[in-house]
């Protein structure tokens, strides 16, 4: 009996000295990583102020579960973006979301909301982005933040933050650098993008090749307005809109492309080789314009993709079907010098939903 006695007492002190040391333990953990990226902070910040990406990440939570579904919820991007995760029921992730806090900081700061099953509320990742000076490499780093109140069992568990909620944030920096290394390097900050519907317009066009000069291009596309221009004389057809340069393949040497006009219609319209009857592109499109050489638009092409790729939105890149990018010629001074164009660049897209 005083055996029993004893151990329960020492029960009760072990139990009360637990109690004790939760109490003295900190209500507050916050762990945190850094890694340099080389990439344009603002497609940086972009990646992380939404989801849309996420999924083509490598994919941080495929570490626990391969086969974990992603769902989008909220606006694209900004405060309120929201992912939720379903693991399979062989896996050990569960359900959980993140979800961008309000009021990121444009180029600087981007909080996600963490729903798991950690212990703890108010769980975060913020990350903050610091260009260094010449612009060329940026340092991100990824803190996780946890309250745990008077929960005691939840500030033991803050004992170790350091475990998986720090592998957690190593996987996060670790997939971010190798989605980032598959965008386009450029810069597209101060580059307007626009998404549009766009209906279908019927042309006249000629599939042709020159060497990737402007001279050589420039030959090619007046060689085959020549012919679409006799063709809409002879059908009496009425030019609806301005040339139109559709690319298919931009190669070391050469470059691949059709030069089409929106004409009124292409009913019954049957034109002699090498011009042929289409339609434009119809749905979505990336869609932005600039005034200058059209040596820049290669450049124009890469802005797109890149912006693209930041905001989950995809297109088709393999130069054939419907979704390749186009660009029209909008200049309307004929006196305008070569280097003083105006184009609109458009690229198709796909937007998950």
């Amino acid at each position: 009996m005083i055996r029993l006695i004893e151990i329960f007492v020492a029960t009760i002190i072990v139990a009360v000295l637990a109690v004790l040391f939760g109490i003295t333990l900190p209500s507050h953990r916050h762990v945190e990583k850094v890694k340099v990226y080389s990439a344009p902070v603002r497609q940086i910040y972009d990646v992380l102020d939404g989801f849309r990406t996420y999924p083509s990440w490598p994919a941080p939570l495929r570490a626990y579960d391969t086969k974990v579904r992603f769902d989008f919820s909220g606006p694209e991007n900004g405060s309120g973006a929201k992912l939720d995760w379903t693991g399979s029921a062989e896996g050990k992730l569960g359900h959980g979301a993140f979800t961008v806090i309000p009021d990121p900081v444009q180029d600087k700061q981007v909080r996600w909301a963490i729903d798991n099953q950690w212990k703890g509320s108010g769980k975060t990742f913020t990350y903050d982005l610091v260009p260094d000076e010449n612009g060329k490499t940026v340092k991100v780093t990824l803190g996780y933040d946890v309250d745990y109140g008077w929960d005691l069992i939840g500030r033991y568990s803050g004992l170790y933050v350091g475990g998986e909620p720090a592998t957690m944030i190593q996987l996060h920096l670790d997939d971010l650098e190798k989605y980032l290394t598959t965008i386009p390097h450029v810069d597209y900050k101060d580059v307007a993008f626009e998404v549009k519907d766009l209906p279908a317009r019927p042309i006249l066009y000629v599939s042709t090749t020159a060497k990737r000069t402007l001279d050589d291009v420039a030959d090619a596309t007046d060689k085959a307005l020549v012919s679409i221009g006799a063709e809409i004389k002879k059908n009496k057809l009425g030019q609806t809109g301005p040339r139109i340069t559709v690319t298919t393949n931009w190669g070391d040497e050469n470059y691949e492309f059709d030069v089409a006009i929106p004409v009124d219609k292409t009913d019954g319209v049957t034109p002699s080789d090498p011009v042929k009857v289409g339609t434009t592109y119809a749905g979505k499109a990336l869609v932005t314009s600039f005034t200058g050489s059209p040596a820049q638009l290669p450049l124009t092409r890469l802005l797109l993709k890149a912006y693209a790729m930041t905001h989950g939105y995809a297109f088709d890149d393999s130069g054939t079907g419907p979704g390749r990018m186009y660009d029209e010629i909008t200049t309307t001074d004929a006196n305008a010098a070569a280097d003083n164009q105006s184009f609109t660049v458009t690229l198709p897209i796909t937007i998950q939903q």
